[in-house]
């Protein structure tokens, strides 16, 4: 992040710590909080690109992971 402004940092540092602990706990619940979650932190980083990529490695295994889960323990 360059030339932004130390407080424009805080504020996405700490608004990024508040969606991980509010909606992280929920993600094995219901995976559809992933797909919120990489939503929240895309409003949050106003960087589509970024997001996308963020979202593409770090959250989608997981959602995916978690979603096979519960299809197959519905199918049984």
């Amino acid at each position: 992040m360059k030339n932004v402004p130390k407080t424009k940092k805080t504020f996405k540092g700490k608004a990024n710590r508040l969606i991980d602990e509010l909606i992280h706990p929920y993600f094995k619940e219901n995976p559809t909080f992933i797909l919120l979650d990489g939503l929240l932190h895309a409003i949050v980083e106003q960087n589509p690109n970024e997001s996308l990529r963020k979202f593409v490695r770090y959250n989608l295994p997981e959602f995916l992971t978690n979603k096979t889960k519960r299809t197959k323990r519905t199918n049984r």
